[in-house]
């Protein structure tokens, strides 16, 4: 009886070794790819190379997925990276003129890293963004390329501190007028606070309301600038009759 039992054990303890050996392992989760959560540890000259590699790639179109995924490692080195972002903006604007046999033009990179600076989210950023968006701008008549990139940078400052919420430091922007008043105000009308000075615009309203502008160039060899509504417009110009062509056929 004992034997018997004991070899009913074994068999129990075989068939359960057996139905373990059989079962499917339980699956792997699923890779994380983020680090957002996890903090990284990076020196400045890591800290310097992931800048540059990540403000290389705000240059490249269609590939959202491996910028996002740059930007979260930046983010998850802390608000260190703050002084990367700065150094490589004043980087390229100490560097030399434009070279042709460069990507991108130094204004496009100045602009790319204000970008990252508000894109990061650090307060750190602040001081850096509102210092960029009051630096003087260049005179527009003897660059007229530079002095657009400046104005672009700018602005992309002034976004920067609407998305950090710098409303100090955009009121004082604002207070200073000049090409950045009204971008300033639009940027505290979208935190909350309303300091007047724009003009809202409904798009669906907009061409409906619109008429032709005297000032305007007009086409119509003297004719009186007629009122327009959408899709009405219509040029009447006279044929000129001096041409080769249109001779020809006059002569006929």
């Amino acid at each position: 009886m004992r034997l018997t039992s004991s070899r009913a054990s074994l068999t129990l303890v075989f068939l359960s070794l057996i139905a373990g050996c059989a079962a499917p392992a339980e699956p792997d989760p699923a890779e994380d790819t983020g680090v957002e959560s996890q903090s990284l540890e990076c020196d400045r000259d890591c800290i310097r190379a992931m800048v540059n590699k990540h403000l290389a790639l705000m240059g490249e179109l269609g590939d959202e997925r491996t910028y996002e995924v740059s930007l979260r490692e930046l983010r998850a080195v802390g608000p260190a990276v703050v002084s990367g972002a700065v150094a490589a903006y004043r980087a390229w604007s100490l560097s030399a003129p434009p070279d042709p046999e460069e990507p991108a033009r130094p204004g496009e990179m100045r602009w790319r890293a204000a970008h990252l600076l508000g894109a990061l989210g650090f307060r750190e950023g602040i001081s850096s963004l509102d210092a960029i968006a009051r630096s003087p701008l260049p005179e527009p008549g003897a660059d007229e390329e530079l002095f657009a990139d400046e104005v672009r940078v700018r602005l992309r400052a002034v976004a920067g501190l609407e998305k950090l919420g710098a409303a100090a430091e955009l009121r004082a922007i604002h207070a200073l007028g000049g090409l950045l008043r009204r971008p300033a105000a639009a940027s505290l009308y979208a935190l909350g606070i309303d300091v007047g000075g724009l003009r809202f615009v409904d798009g669906r309203t907009a061409l409906a309301e619109d008429v032709a502008d005297s000032a305007d160039l007009n086409p119509n060899a003297g004719r009186p600038v007629q009122p327009d509504t959408p899709g009405s417009r219509e040029f009447r110009v006279t044929p000129r009759l001096d041409t080769p062509a249109t001779a020809a056929t006059a002569d006929r």
